[in-house]
Order: structure tokens, then C-alpha cells, then sequence
């Protein structure tokens, strides 16, 4: 997130974490795992990853995750153009203030996001 980006009110942020995190759920995701990066980094905000087992089945979170966050008008970084795709195992959606891991159980472990930003709150969401 910039510097200059607004800043979401804590009802909606909430409310943008609750969604994502139900998208994951019935998509049939593993490993859920929501991380506040607000007090160990100054620049971001939540992380929210999870492990899918098929490009199936990450790009159709991905796809019901752009879908739905439509409605929030958050700024949409197109990562496609990075490398960052179903096809390589990790999917990435940057909205900014909320980044979007969706991994393969390969990817996942290797890249052990959960550990190096294990000083991160979990928020924990039902």
C-alpha cells in the first residue's frame, strides 16, 4: 500500500477479510491463514493465504475473489504480468491494503510465508 492510499474504515476492513476468507472456505481451501502485518511492517496491512490443491482450483478463488471485492472498489494491482499465475503455483492479488496468497502445497512450503512473518498477528475469522 502507498503511502497516499486511503486508508479502510475497521468495520469495512473487516468486512473485506470476512469475505475473502469465506470465498476460500467455500472454495474448498486449506491452510487458512489471515495475518495482521500492520504492527511489523509500515507499509502493509493483512495477508490472507491459503493452499489450493489444482490451477483449477486457484483460479477459481482468484476469479470469485476479484468478483466480489468489486463491490469495494479497492485499488486492483494486475499481477498476471509478473509471473505470479495458477500455473506457476502461486497466485498473488494485490488490493493494496490486502494481499492475496493462493499457493500449492509445494509452493507454500517452500516460500514459508506463515513463518517469516510469523511475528504477525493471526486473526482469526468463522
Amino acid at each position: 500500500m502507498s503511502p497516499s492510499s486511503p486508508k479502510n474504515t475497521p468495520e469495512n476492513t473487516m468486512e473485506i477479510l470476512k469475505t475473502i476468507h469465506k470465498i476460500m472456505q467455500d472454495k474448498k481451501c486449506e491452510e487458512i491463514a489471515v495475518l495482521n502485518l500492520e504492527s511489523v511492517h509500515s507499509y502493509l496491512s493483512f495477508f490472507l493465504i491459503c493452499t489450493v490443491n489444482s490451477a483449477v482450483q486457484a483460479n477459481a478463488v482468484a476469479r470469485e475473489i476479484k468478483k466480489a471485492l468489486k463491490s469495494f472498489k479497492l485499488p486492483h494491482k494486475e499481477t498476471d504480468k509478473t509471473g505470479t499465475s495458477a500455473s506457476s503455483g502461486w497466485t498473488l492479488l494485490d488490493y493494496g491494503e490486502f494481499i492475496v496468497h493462493i499457493m500449492t502445497p509445494e509452493k507454500r512450503e517452500y516460500y514459508n510465508l506463515d513463518r517469516l512473518w510469523r511475528d504477525a498477528e493471526r486473526i482469526e475469522l468463522s
